[in-house]
């Protein structure tokens, strides 16, 4: 059983397409297909038998707690491994997805390290990979550890327009909202050692101002810059580009963009 059938789904190219790069990278004797939407991802399982799904949580319409729910009420796809992929954390988001029959749960971002160590242990589970597949995705994530860049370091910041948390697949950073729109935002964190990498796939929390709400965005980091031009800057500058194309997320972004024109 090598010959794998992966369902990937998300509303976000960039992470539709980011995603189905990592599997064929690390399994390319797996069949990927990627689709943006969980009608599209029913259409195709009702098509064609997957034998893993990987589906984002927050789409519109029909959300991946659907997509699951429907699944494990179809004979064909009442055992086939289902992981849960989002950004949002929260305990009770985890619980509905175990009440529902997720396998396991993919914390947006993520590394590939992350992904395929999900993957191979969701599939070893129902003796779908072989050894050599187990072997030759061991050795990838032997090699992508091996080739960590290490990041360098952040001292004052301008005015904010907000607060905010930048997450990368390792860590949580606070953050002051230097500028922001509809596509990309740009914030300042403090120097601690450690910084999100260029193109590094990133969740920005961005707190509305009476604190009631969190719009959470996905995107990538464009460029990393100290905010002084010394070795020892105490603050760095990241800019975000979006990638979410949910409405009520973007709707969620204009509203606070109004709030602190």
């Amino acid at each position: 059983m090598s010959k794998l059938n992966i369902l990937v789904v998300d509303d976000a190219r960039f992470i539709r397409e980011r995603v189905t790069s990592m599997v064929r990278e690390s399994f390319p004797d797996f069949t990927v297909m990627a689709v943006e939407n969980g009608t599209q991802a029913i259409q195709a399982m009702q098509q064609k038998q997957f034998n893993l799904i990987l589906c984002d949580w927050e789409m519109p319409e029909t959300s991946g707690l659907d997509v699951l729910q429907w699944c494990r009420a179809q004979d064909a796809y009442k055992q086939t491994p289902f992981l849960m992929v989002t950004s949002r954390g929260e305990r009770e988001y985890v619980l509905k997805a175990i009440q529902s029959g997720v396998n396991d749960y993919l914390g947006k971002p993520f590394t590939r390290e992350q992904l395929v160590q999900k993957m191979v242990k969701a599939l070893s589970k129902r003796q779908q990979l072989s050894p050599e597949q187990q072997a030759r995705a061991k050795a990838m994530l032997d090699d992508d550890k091996k080739a960590k860049p290490q990041s360098a370091p952040a001292k004052s910041v301008a005015k904010p327009k907000g607060l905010a948390q930048l997450r990368n697949s390792k860590q949580t950073f606070r953050c002051a909202i230097k500028d922001l729109n509809l596509r990309e935002v740009k914030v300042v964190i403090k120097n601690e050692g450690a910084f999100p990498q260029v193109l590094e796939q990133v969740v920005v929390d961005i707190e509305q101002l009476s604190g009631d709400s969190v719009a959470r965005i996905n995107g990538f980091v464009t460029s990393v810059q100290a905010t002084e031009q010394k070795l020892d800057a105490a603050y760095v500058d990241v800019l975000v580009s979006f990638m979410d194309e949910d409405p009520d997320k973007m709707a969620h972004l204009s509203k606070y963009i109004s709030s602190v024109r």
